[in-house]
């Protein structure tokens, strides 16, 4: 389940094959609260994200006062959460009132995933969640940038994945870019003839929350 600003995303995977069950749902707070109520426990694991209202990278241990330091990023938030990764970098976040508390944020998730060695090259990473779009630059095993930007057309998409390489100083035609969740061809057309290499190999009409399985 993913909890975003307007509701829900829901798919059931199959936990031998990975696979989805059926295609993912799109449900109410109401609808998730009360299914997580009566039939969670029928399912082997239930894994919640959140989509964040606000979320900013720091090195660890930078922020000691969290009002002081994120208050004017954020001037409309208060009550921020940080997540930790191991490689010493760590978020600072800020979900919806309608999201669990144990849900996990996705943009940590998604870094963890691609920061791991079985990620193994350099590559602008890009995940598309309806209009959320998450672009990480990785080099050497690090974070150059990580940010969420809102594309509401495939022009906004390109745009972004395009100001990344120029902000991040990478070469479009050695650097490739990987494209996860939500398919976007008409955003990727106009990408092509900048960008040399885009895989979207891990997009399809289920990827956006299957990319988060624990054994993806």
């Amino acid at each position: 389940m993913s909890f975003g600003a307007d509701g829900v995303h829901f798919v059931a995977i199959d936990a031998k094959t990975q696979k989805p069950l059926g295609a993912a749902l799109s449900l109410s707070f109401d609808e998730a609260s009360d299914w997580r109520q009566s039939a969670s426990p029928s399912f082997a694991a239930v894994h919640l994200f959140g989509e964040e209202a606000f979320a900013a990278w720091f090195p660890a241990d930078w922020v000691d006062a969290p009002d002081a330091w994120i208050r004017p990023l954020d001037p409309q938030g208060s009550h921020w959460e940080s997540y930790r990764l191991e490689r010493g970098m760590e978020l600072y976040y800020r979900f919806s009132a309608q999201t669990p508390p144990e849900a996990q944020p996705l943009m940590a998730v998604n870094a963890q995933r691609w920061l791991s060695p079985l990620a193994k090259r350099d590559a602008v990473h890009v995940y598309r969640l309806g209009q959320r779009l998450e672009i990480a630059a990785v080099q050497g095993g690090r974070l150059l940038a990580h940010n969420l930007f809102p594309a509401q057309t495939p022009q906004d998409a390109a745009y972004a994945c395009m100001l990344f390489y120029d902000q991040c100083h990478l070469p479009a035609q050695h650097v490739p870019l990987l494209w996860e969740g939500d398919a976007d061809e008409e955003c990727w057309e106009s990408l092509r003839p900048f960008v040399e290499k885009i895989d979207t190999s891990a997009s399809h009409p289920w990827s956006a929350l299957t990319v988060l399985a624990p054994l993806h």
